[in-house]
C-alpha cells in the first residue's frame, strides 16, 4: 500500500493541542453549511480527518485561527471530490463551476442567490480570510485560489483528450492543483503573519515554496496512487515517470524517495542562505514563514500515513460524494 512507503523528512512533526475540539467544530460547521447531508458523506468526511491535517500543518494554531484553515481545506477537498466523478472529463462544465468560485472572490465573499452549498461555504471562508488582511496579501491569496481553480480546467481537458502531461509540464500544473501555496496563505492567517510581496517574490523564498509544494504534492501522489489508478486518472507523478522512463513501480518509487530527500536537503541550504542574506526586518518574517513550510511538509506526511482517505477507496464508477454540492438550491 502506498501509505506504507517510507519517507524520512528532516523536519519533526507536531500537532495542535486543539485538534480534537477542532474536529468537532469542523463537523458542526460542515453540517450547518449543508455539506454533509448524506450519512455516507458524513462518514467519509470523518475518515478524512481534515482537522487532523491542519492541526499538524499549523501545530501552533488553536480556536478560530485553526478553524479557518480547516474550513478552507474542507471546501477545497469537497471541490476536488465534486470533480472526481462525471465532471472529471468535461472541461466546459468544470469551468462553469469554477467561475462561481471566482465570482465569490471578486465580490468580496458574496455567493449568488440560490448558490449551491459548497459555493456558500467558500463565501463564508473567503470573508473570514479577508478580515484584517492587506490588499496585497489578499490579492496573492486570490491568485493562489484562482490557480487552483484553473488547474481543474486544465486537468479536465487532459482527461477529455486522454492526454498524460510530461513531467516538466506536470510539475508546473501540480504546484497549482496541489493547493499548497493557498494552504501556506492559511498558515500565515493562523500565525497572524503577512509575508510582504518583496519577501514572497525573493528568489530563495520562491524556490523554497516550490520545494514545499513539490514535496507535499509528490507525497500525495504516492499516497493517492491506488485511488487515482482505480479511477483512471493520469495526473500522478508515479504514473508519469513510469511511462517516461519505462521503469517499474519499485524503481519509480525509489527515484521519488531520492527526489524528496534531495529537495529537503536543498531546502535546508536555502533556508540558511536566506537568513544570511536578508535585512533584519525581513529576516524576522522569513523565520516564521520558513517554519510554516517545514510544518507543511512534516504535517502532511504525519497526517497522510494514517488518513483513511487513501486506504478506504470509493469504488470506481461511484461518485466520491453522495450529494451534489455545486448545484443551485
Amino acid at each position: 500500500m502506498p501509505q506504507d512507503i517510507a519517507f524520512d523528512l528532516p523536519f519533526e512533526p507536531a500537532v495542535s493541542p486543539d485538534v480534537d475540539a477542532a474536529r468537532q467544530r469542523s463537523l458542526r460547521w460542515s453540517r450547518r453549511l449543508g455539506l454533509l447531508r448524506h450519512p455516507a458523506d458524513r462518514q467519509r468526511f470523518l475518515s478524512w480527518d481534515i482537522a487532523g491535517l491542519m492541526a499538524a500543518w499549523n501545530p501552533g494554531a488553536t480556536g478560530d485561527r485553526l478553524d479557518l484553515t480547516v474550513d478552507a481545506v474542507v471546501v477545497a477537498t469537497f471541490l476536488d471530490d465534486q470533480f472526481d466523478g462525471p465532471l472529471a472529463a468535461q472541461p466546459q462544465r468544470v469551468e462553469a463551476a469554477c467561475r462561481a468560485f471566482t465570482e465569490v472572490m471578486v465580490t468580496g465573499g458574496v455567493a449568488s442567490p440560490g448558490a449551491g452549498p459548497l459555493i456558500v461555504a467558500f463565501a463564508d471562508v473567503w470573508r473570514r480570510l479577508a478580515e484584517e488582511a492587506s490588499v496585497a496579501w489578499l490579492e496573492r491569496a486570490q491568485q493562489h485560489w484562482q490557480g487552483y481553480l484553473d488547474a481543474y480546467i486544465e486537468e479536465a481537458a487532459n482527461r477529455a483528450h486522454r492526454r498524460m502531461p510530461a513531467s516538466a509540464e506536470y510539475f508546473a500544473l501540480r504546484r497549482r492543483s496541489g493547493f499548497v501555496c493557498a494552504m501556506l496563505d492559511l498558515s500565515q492567517k493562523a500565525r497572524e503573519l503577512e509575508v510582504p510581496p518583496r519577501l514572497a517574490d525573493h528568489p530563495l523564498v520562491s524556490r523554497m515554496l516550490d520545494i514545499t509544494a513539490d514535496v507535499v504534492d509528490t507525497l500525495n501522489d504516492v499516497h493517492s496512487l491506488e485511488k487515482e489508478e482505480t479511477r483512471g486518472d493520469v495526473h500522478n507523478l508515479v504514473l508519469i515517470l513510469e511511462k517516461e522512463q519505462g521503469t517499474g513501480r519499485t524503481a519509480t518509487i525509489a527515484r521519488i524517495q531520492r527526489l524528496i530527500r534531495d529537495w529537503c536537503a536543498e531546502f535546508i541550504t536555502l533556508e540558511r542562505n536566506l537568513q544570511d542574506s536578508l535585512p533584519r526586518q525581513d529576516a524576522a518574517i522569513a523565520g516564521p514563514f520558513t517554519d510554516c513550510m517545514r510544518a507543511a511538509m512534516s504535517g502532511y506526511l504525519h497526517w497522510s500515513r494514517t488518513s483513511l482517505r487513501y486506504s478506504r477507496l470509493v469504488p470506481a464508477g461511484e461518485p466520491a460524494l453522495a450529494t451534489e454540492l455545486l448545484a443551485e438550491q
